[in-house]
Protein backbone atom coordinates (compact mmCIF):
# COMPACT_ATOMS: atom_id res chain seq x y z
CA UNK A 1 0.00 0.00 0.00
CA UNK A 2 1.35 3.42 -0.92
CA UNK A 3 2.02 5.87 1.87
CA UNK A 4 0.11 9.10 1.79
CA UNK A 5 2.29 12.18 1.67
CA UNK A 6 2.37 14.12 4.92
CA UNK A 7 0.19 17.20 4.26
CA UNK A 8 2.44 19.38 6.44
CA UNK A 9 5.21 19.31 3.83
CA UNK A 10 5.55 20.76 0.36
CA UNK A 11 6.55 18.41 -2.45
CA UNK A 12 10.07 19.82 -2.66
CA UNK A 13 10.75 20.16 1.09
CA UNK A 14 13.98 18.42 2.09
CA UNK A 15 13.35 17.05 5.57
CA UNK A 16 16.55 17.20 7.63
CA UNK A 17 15.49 16.23 11.13
CA UNK A 18 13.36 17.07 14.12
CA UNK A 19 13.70 19.03 17.34
CA UNK A 20 13.86 16.25 19.90
CA UNK A 21 14.30 18.08 23.18
CA UNK A 22 15.72 20.95 25.19
CA UNK A 23 19.39 21.35 26.15
CA UNK A 24 20.48 23.53 29.05
CA UNK A 25 18.85 26.69 30.33
CA UNK A 26 19.75 29.18 27.58
CA UNK A 27 17.25 27.98 24.98
CA UNK A 28 19.28 25.48 22.97
CA UNK A 29 17.46 22.48 21.52
CA UNK A 30 18.54 18.95 20.67
CA UNK A 31 18.11 18.00 17.03
CA UNK A 32 17.73 14.46 15.68
CA UNK A 33 19.11 14.49 12.13
CA UNK A 34 17.80 11.94 9.63
CA UNK A 35 21.26 11.83 8.07
CA UNK A 36 23.78 12.48 10.86
CA UNK A 37 26.68 12.07 8.41
CA UNK A 38 25.57 15.11 6.40
CA UNK A 39 27.93 18.07 6.28
CA UNK A 40 24.96 20.36 5.75
CA UNK A 41 24.96 21.02 9.51
CA UNK A 42 28.11 23.10 9.18
CA UNK A 43 26.66 25.33 6.47
CA UNK A 44 23.03 25.94 7.39
CA UNK A 45 22.06 29.45 8.39
CA UNK A 46 18.29 29.31 7.95
CA UNK A 47 15.68 26.58 8.01
CA UNK A 48 11.96 26.28 7.72
CA UNK A 49 10.58 24.82 10.92
CA UNK A 50 7.35 22.87 10.32
CA UNK A 51 5.09 22.28 13.30
CA UNK A 52 2.85 19.36 14.22
CA UNK A 53 -0.19 21.22 12.84
CA UNK A 54 1.60 22.35 9.68
CA UNK A 55 2.69 25.78 10.90
CA UNK A 56 5.74 27.05 9.02
CA UNK A 57 8.38 29.44 10.39
CA UNK A 58 11.46 30.56 8.43
CA UNK A 59 14.14 31.21 11.07
CA UNK A 60 17.86 31.63 11.48
CA UNK A 61 19.49 28.64 13.14
CA UNK A 62 22.95 27.75 14.36
CA UNK A 63 23.76 24.04 14.59
CA UNK A 64 26.73 22.54 16.37
CA UNK A 65 27.90 19.15 17.53
CA UNK A 66 27.20 18.25 21.13
CA UNK A 67 28.42 15.30 23.16
CA UNK A 68 28.51 12.03 21.23
CA UNK A 69 26.27 12.13 18.15
CA UNK A 70 24.02 14.83 19.57
CA UNK A 71 23.40 17.94 17.50
CA UNK A 72 22.50 21.13 19.34
CA UNK A 73 20.84 24.19 17.86
CA UNK A 74 20.18 27.79 18.68
CA UNK A 75 16.96 29.04 17.08
CA UNK A 76 16.42 32.72 16.36
CA UNK A 77 14.47 34.40 19.18
CA UNK A 78 14.73 31.49 21.63
CA UNK A 79 16.48 32.42 24.87
CA UNK A 80 15.25 30.06 27.61
CA UNK A 81 14.07 26.49 28.30
CA UNK A 82 10.38 27.35 28.09
CA UNK A 83 10.74 28.96 24.67
CA UNK A 84 12.88 26.02 23.50
CA UNK A 85 10.32 23.48 24.71
CA UNK A 86 7.72 25.04 22.39
CA UNK A 87 9.76 23.84 19.37
CA UNK A 88 9.86 20.14 20.37
CA UNK A 89 8.42 17.99 17.59
CA UNK A 90 8.94 20.59 14.87
CA UNK A 91 10.81 19.42 11.76
CA UNK A 92 13.66 21.21 10.03
CA UNK A 93 13.30 21.50 6.26
CA UNK A 94 15.18 23.32 3.53
CA UNK A 95 14.58 23.83 -0.20
CA UNK A 96 16.52 21.60 -2.60
CA UNK A 97 18.74 24.56 -3.55
CA UNK A 98 20.22 24.46 -0.03
CA UNK A 99 21.69 21.01 -0.68
CA UNK A 100 25.28 20.81 -1.90
CA UNK A 101 25.77 19.47 -5.42
CA UNK A 102 26.30 15.74 -5.61
CA UNK A 103 29.56 14.23 -6.78
CA UNK A 104 29.68 12.16 -9.95
CA UNK A 105 28.21 8.73 -9.26
CA UNK A 106 26.14 9.82 -6.28
CA UNK A 107 22.53 10.97 -5.97
CA UNK A 108 20.12 12.18 -3.37
CA UNK A 109 17.43 9.64 -2.50
CA UNK A 110 14.83 12.29 -3.26
CA UNK A 111 16.09 12.43 -6.88
CA UNK A 112 15.70 8.67 -7.34
CA UNK A 113 12.19 8.29 -5.92
CA UNK A 114 9.69 7.77 -8.72
CA UNK A 115 12.25 6.89 -11.39
CA UNK A 116 11.54 3.85 -13.56
CA UNK A 117 14.01 0.97 -13.28
CA UNK A 118 14.77 -1.48 -16.08
CA UNK A 119 17.38 -4.08 -16.85
CA UNK A 120 20.00 -3.75 -19.59
CA UNK A 121 17.83 -6.06 -21.65
CA UNK A 122 14.89 -3.65 -21.39
CA UNK A 123 12.76 -5.52 -18.82
CA UNK A 124 10.73 -2.98 -16.81
CA UNK A 125 11.00 -3.65 -13.07
CA UNK A 126 8.87 -0.80 -11.73
CA UNK A 127 9.40 2.62 -10.21
CA UNK A 128 11.42 3.38 -7.08
CA UNK A 129 8.76 3.81 -4.39
CA UNK A 130 10.90 3.62 -1.25
CA UNK A 131 14.59 3.56 -0.39
CA UNK A 132 15.83 1.86 2.75
CA UNK A 133 19.36 2.64 3.91
CA UNK A 134 20.53 -0.51 5.69
CA UNK A 135 24.03 0.80 6.33
CA UNK A 136 25.72 -1.71 4.06
CA UNK A 137 23.60 -1.29 0.96
CA UNK A 138 20.52 0.64 -0.10
CA UNK A 139 17.44 -1.47 -0.72
CA UNK A 140 14.89 -0.15 -3.19
CA UNK A 141 11.23 -1.06 -3.12
CA UNK A 142 10.03 -1.01 -6.72
CA UNK A 143 6.35 -0.86 -7.65
CA UNK A 144 5.05 -1.78 -11.06
CA UNK A 145 2.15 -3.46 -12.85
CA UNK A 146 3.39 -6.89 -11.68
CA UNK A 147 3.48 -5.81 -8.03
CA UNK A 148 6.30 -4.90 -5.68
CA UNK A 149 9.91 -6.01 -5.93
CA UNK A 150 12.76 -5.55 -3.45
CA UNK A 151 16.07 -4.68 -5.08
CA UNK A 152 19.31 -4.55 -3.06
CA UNK A 153 21.46 -2.01 -4.90
CA UNK A 154 25.17 -2.52 -5.44
CA UNK A 155 27.11 0.08 -7.41
CA UNK A 156 28.58 -2.61 -9.65
CA UNK A 157 25.03 -3.44 -10.81
CA UNK A 158 24.12 0.10 -11.82
CA UNK A 159 24.61 0.61 -15.54
CA UNK A 160 23.08 4.06 -15.80
CA UNK A 161 21.37 6.55 -13.51
CA UNK A 162 19.74 9.61 -15.03
CA UNK A 163 17.82 11.86 -12.64
CA UNK A 164 15.38 14.63 -13.49
CA UNK A 165 12.74 14.77 -16.18
CA UNK A 166 12.91 11.69 -18.38
CA UNK A 167 15.31 10.03 -15.95
CA UNK A 168 15.64 6.31 -15.41
CA UNK A 169 17.81 3.71 -13.76
CA UNK A 170 19.29 0.80 -15.71
CA UNK A 171 20.62 -2.22 -13.81
CA UNK A 172 22.46 -5.35 -14.88
CA UNK A 173 20.52 -8.56 -15.34
CA UNK A 174 22.54 -9.94 -12.41
CA UNK A 175 21.02 -7.30 -10.11
CA UNK A 176 17.61 -8.92 -10.37
CA UNK A 177 17.05 -12.30 -8.81
CA UNK A 178 14.58 -14.64 -10.45
CA UNK A 179 12.04 -14.33 -7.68
CA UNK A 180 8.70 -13.01 -8.80
CA UNK A 181 7.54 -9.63 -7.51
CA UNK A 182 5.84 -9.73 -4.09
Amino acid sequence: MARRPDPRFLADDVRLGTVSGVHGVRGEVKVFLYNPASDLVDRLERVMLVGPEGQRRDLAITLRSGAGQRILAEIEGVHDRDQARAWEGWELVVPPAALPPTEAGSWYHRDLLGLPVRTEGGRALGRIAEIHDTGEVDVWLLRGPAGERVLPVLLRNLVQVRVGAGGEVVVTEDAVDDQPPV
